[in-house]
């Protein structure tokens, strides 16, 4: 026997009976965990094509005006869908949802950007403080 069979200890486990397939019942496979694993694959593919200065102007221009086919285009590779858009103040939201395999995981994430035209400064109703009233941060 090579030196690698008696380190792994496949000639000590022939003799106490270790592997002769005594492990009879497999586990369960749980599809979800897969799932969660394939959806976080897509995502981090797509969020690194979002890298890119041009792409990321993109995202943040749609989702300050509400466009779901861009952001739909964006995320095209990842099975991922915009589920609706919202505001949080002096912020501009979308809830993206994305379905792993055969529908076993769902992950549903916000992305929020800072609103450039609010009206109230901070967005909680007055111009001073966080933001400074210009719109422009």
């Amino acid at each position: 026997m090579s030196k690698k069979m008696k380190v792994s200890g496949w000639n000590r486990g022939a003799a106490a009976g270790a592997y002769r397939g005594k492990r009879k019942c497999r586990r369960h496979e749980d599809f979800a965990v897969e799932g969660i694993q394939e959806v976080s694959r897509d995502l981090s593919k797509t969020f690194a094509r979002l890298r890119s200065r041009r792409n990321a102007r993109r995202l943040v221009h749609a989702i300050r005006h509400c466009d779901a086919a861009t952001i739909n285009g964006l995320l095209a590779g990842c099975h991922s869908r915009v589920v609706c858009f919202f505001k949080k103040p002096g912020y501009d939201c979308v809830k993206i949802c994305s379905v792993g395999r055969g529908g076993a995981a769902t992950v549903t994430f916000d992305i929020c950007v800072r609103s450039l035209y609010n009206g109230y400064g901070n967005g909680y109703g007055y111009g001073g403080g966080y933001g400074g009233g210009y719109g422009f941060y």
